[in-house]
């Protein structure tokens, strides 16, 4: 069942109107019509709106998921799962080469923000062909008690307890994280699972025993089996979900898209990371949990068992297609997040953070490419549930990207709200081997909004591409004294475009990514599939970037009245019009007060041709609304390039002789300031020394 079917259901199940869901919610009886009919998809924050006024679960609503507790078990699937799985120990080799860990859980600094931003850029890149959108629900499960002791039956963690204190024993990190693990549980006696689940999803589908995304993800190391356009190309995101894991052990159900040797739901497998250990003989470290192979002599998927699926919590609702990854003895490495209120917290932030542009439906009423939900638990009991709006946690951006969406940008920053759009070159060099081409040129989509400087995160810009997860975000270095504060996003590759060069882009910077996917650089991808130039190309795109940046929000605002914008206008440090006759005149002056409240200046000065050297004063105002302006005093000048103070007159500038161009340093006397420097407009110019000619 789709989002509008569950509403419809509901809707007739309770007698309720779709006018009376339209006024509650604040939308049109026609709108209510299109969410029920699946014409038109509701916005995140809506469905909150939606649930509430029905009284259901907002994860019902989006996912159709609902208590397992609610459904019917089959103790014959009980008892027959319960005999059928088993562990499998992979033994150690014969050279006695020993693992002391998963090298590629290493890789990523560990934390929830880590594990949110490696499996949501996973599930974007598992989307199912002809799906709309991806739908992602994460589960924070505290048990205890009862709950504790059922849960760990169902997985035999008695049976695994003797390798989980054999692994402990040595010095090596992952053996004391374990060991802190079994620590914990014995003195608390709770446990800490965190679900990771999608739908709308490709599924882990593929043979047992060869390529495919099941091998890739249950049993292979540095596997990816992803499309060219996939966010990550490594196989390394995966391994996140056991690194925060404090015993290494990761459960997994798969509803198949397509049937796999004729079976598509519920392809069970557990796999447990352990570093090499020792106890009636020697254990390379890795296991599985599940049905039997006597042909193998090895464990693999156990299928379809509906009471598993229940008992190891990990029952998935409407057969939708799809993955349910259960971390156990969920932790965060990085000792930020150490509850199942804070991971909750943890989780919903860095999904906004990195997913937000791919959070934003591309027109009025169409599905997201990702919706994401959180939701924690204690022993089954929901504490709180989030439907992630983007809107919520970064309303000026999303609003920025919907104006793109909308096609109502702008060429220049004139009113609040305004949205500029710019195209920006990135020349691609020729390619090699797969996806062969010639030199391209692809134009990547820069979009700048102006916000408030009481907005998080300003003078920065973030890159993305076609699946729209934040790749990187960064300072725009260089900014003009006074720069409007802007947010600003690159939309690059196949997220600016489909043409044959957007998708080109798009495998270049794949290829210049590095297994945290977190920037664009020189990579080897880059040097054995392309031509030189990569690392030129890649350079020069960033710096096209930061220079139209500072054009766009480097120019005056044209309202001076009243209110935010003139506050900002009286922090900017503008050069005066060039004037109309042969004399010195400021071409930039760029500066800042300083702790002691003093305006530090640079300016650079620009000199007519002339036989004689020129000799000037500079000056400085304190700008005010009307006049010219207030005369400040400098306290020090001095000569940086091609000029020197005057032995005379400390006020006095001269520059070398046949100089066209020179540079000084001032520095203002807070005493002779009518403001705080902080509130000031400083406009720097030059005076003619009445000693020279002019």
């Amino acid at each position: 069942m789709s989002l509008g079917e569950r509403l419809d259901q509901e809707l007739q199940r309770q007698a309720k109107t779709q006018v009376a869901l339209a006024e509650a919610v604040g939308v049109s009886a026609a709108t209510v019509s299109q969410w029920r009919a699946g014409s038109k998809s509701p916005s995140r924050a809506n469905v909150v709106k939606i649930a509430e006024w029905l009284a259901v679960s907002p994860a019902w609503l989006e996912f159709g998921d609902g208590p397992a507790g609610n459904r019917a078990i089959d103790e014959r699937e009980r008892a027959a799962y319960r005999s059928d799985c088993v562990w499998h120990y992979r033994p150690a080799p014969n050279d006695q080469g020993r693992e002391l860990g998963s090298a590629a859980g290493f890789v990523f600094e560990g934390g929830i923000p880590t594990l949110a931003r490696e499996t949501g850029q996973n599930i974007l890149d598992e989307r199912r062909d002809g799906e709309p959108s991806v739908r992602a629900m994460y589960t924070v499960t505290e048990l205890s008690g009862s709950h504790l002791d059922s849960f760990l039956a169902t997985i035999k963690f008695e049976e695994v307890r003797p390798h989980l204190d054999a692994a402990s024993q040595s010095h090596q990190k992952v053996a004391t994280v374990i060991k802190k693990g079994l620590e914990t549980l014995d003195a608390d006696r709770r446990l800490i699972l965190v679900k990771i689940e999608d739908f709308g999803a490709n599924g882990l589908l593929g043979p047992e025993y060869d390529n495919g995304r099941y091998m890739a993800v249950a049993r292979n190391i540095l596997d990816s089996f992803k499309d060219e356009n996939a966010g990550g190309s490594y196989g390394l995101g995966k391994s996140v979900m056991w690194a925060c894991s404090q015993f290494g052990l990761v459960l997994i159900n798969s509803t198949l898209s397509v049937p796999q040797d004729g079976r598509r739901e519920g392809r069970f497998i557990a796999r447990m990371e352990l570093p090499w250990h020792r106890r009636d003989k020697d254990y390379a470290g890795p296991a599985w949990y599940g049905e039997w192979d006597k042909e193998k002599k090895c464990t693999r998927s156990y299928w379809g068992n509906a009471a598993l699926a229940v008992d190891a919590l990990l029952a998935r609702p409407d057969g939708q297609s799809g993955t349910s990854f259960l971390i156990v003895g969920a932790y965060d490495p990085s000792g930020e997040a150490n509850t199942v209120e804070e991971m909750h917290d943890s989780l919903c932030r860095a999904l906004a953070d990195n997913f937000w542009p791919a959070m934003v439906e591309p027109a009025e009423g169409a599905p997201t490419p990702f919706v994401a939900l959180v939701r924690s638990e204690r022993n089954g009991r929901v504490l709180r549930e989030d439907v992630i709006d983007p809107a919520a946690y970064h309303p000026a951006k999303v609003a920025m990207l919907r104006a793109y969406f909308d096609d109502v940008t702008v060429d220049t920053l004139e009113n609040n709200g305004d949205v500029v759009s710019r195209r920006i070159p990135l020349n691609l060099p020729k390619r090699t081997g797969q996806g062969a081409h010639d030199q391209l040129q692809h134009e990547a989509v820069l979009l700048v909004t102006e916000v408030g400087e009481e907005e998080a995160e300003i003078n920065q810009v973030a890159y993305t591409r076609g699946s729209r997860m934040i790749i990187r975000e960064e300072p725009v270095r260089g900014l003009p004294i006074g720069s409007r504060s802007f947010h600003a996003v690159v939309l690059a590759g196949v997220g600016a475009g489909r043409e044959p060069a957007d998708r080109a882009a798009e495998r270049f910077l794949r290829a210049a990514e590095p297994p945290e996917h977190n920037k664009w650089t020189v990579t080897s991808d880059l040097s054995r599939s392309y031509a030189m130039g990569y690392g030129r190309a890649l350079k020069d795109f960033f710096n096209q970037v930061g220079k139209t940046i500072r054009e766009v929000v480097g120019r005056p605002n044209r309202d001076l009245s009243d209110g935010p914008d003139a506050l900002k206008e009286l922090l900017r440090i503008t050069p005066p019009p060039e004037a109309t006759t042969k004399r010195p005149r400021v071409k930039t002056a760029t500066g800042k007060p300083d702790a002691e409240g003093r305006w530090v200046v640079e300016a650079t000065v620009t000199l007519p041709a002339r036989k004689e050297p020129w000799r000037f004063s500079p000056t400085i105002r304190f700008g005010t609304e009307t006049g010219s302006g207030i005369p400040v005093q400098w306290t020090q000048l001095t000569g940086l390039t091609r000029c020197t103070v005057s032995s005379e007159d400390s006020d006095v500038i001269v520059a070398d002789a046949g100089s066209r161009s020179v540079r000084f340093r001032g520095v203002t006397d807070p005493a002779t300031h009518p403001v705080a420097a902080r509130n000031a407009m400083a406009l720097v110019d030059v005076r003619v020394y009445k000693g020279s000619a002019s």
